[in-house]
């Protein structure tokens, strides 16, 4: 089947909640709970418009998509969800957003650092110093251990290349690990 051409694609947004539970909770269950809420509050017509659709759970932090129109609504939807299969369990929304990659990286950066953390892949520089998001060929987008460095731009990135890194250092690429 072909694929719509963008024109005729309805417009998304990708929201980024938090989920607070006194249990584990499965991405099936915590989707079918979503749903009867959204039925019970907008009828079968208004959620049919909405076109919620889970992304991605991670037992904590989710991404859903849905229609751009219906962000109210898809708020007032994950607030109304108070338990699931007797565990009680309250959804905090984090932030909307226009891409999925605008949402992770605005809403979602402690988790990034702290997988890139987890894979020991560091930049220890004069300037700068943090953990490799990234890397795209000589490019690397670091999470900066100094916040400040990012102050004035939208992203919570920086973004490197080998000459930055090469840059008059015994250690020729800059990393402890050997990029």
């Amino acid at each position: 089947m072909r694929s719509r051409l963008p024109v005729l694609r309805g417009r998304r947004r990708y929201m980024i909640f938090e989920l607070v539970s006194e249990g584990e909770i499965s991405p099936k269950d915590l989707m079918s709970e979503i749903n009867s809420s959204q039925f019970s509050l907008f009828g079968d017509e208004g959620a049919a418009k909405n076109h919620l659709k889970m992304i991605a759970f991670n037992g904590r932090y989710g991404l859903i998509r849905f229609s751009h129109i219906h962000v109210q609504e898809t708020r007032a939807t994950l607030a109304t969800v108070h338990s699931i299969h007797g565990i009680r369990v309250a959804i905090h929304t984090k932030g909307v957003s226009g891409t999925i990659k605008s949402a992770t990286e605005k809403y979602l950066p402690r988790l990034s650092k702290i997988c890139a953390e987890s894979d020991k892949r560091r930049i220890e520089l004069k300037d700068v110093s943090g953990c490799i998001i990234r890397t795209h060929g000589v490019k690397v987008d670091l999470c900066p251990d100094d916040r400040n460095k990012c102050i004035g731009s939208d992203t919570q990135y920086l973004g490197l290349t080998s000459f930055d890194l090469s840059g008059g250092h015994e250690d020729a690429d800059g990393t402890a690990d050997g990029l």
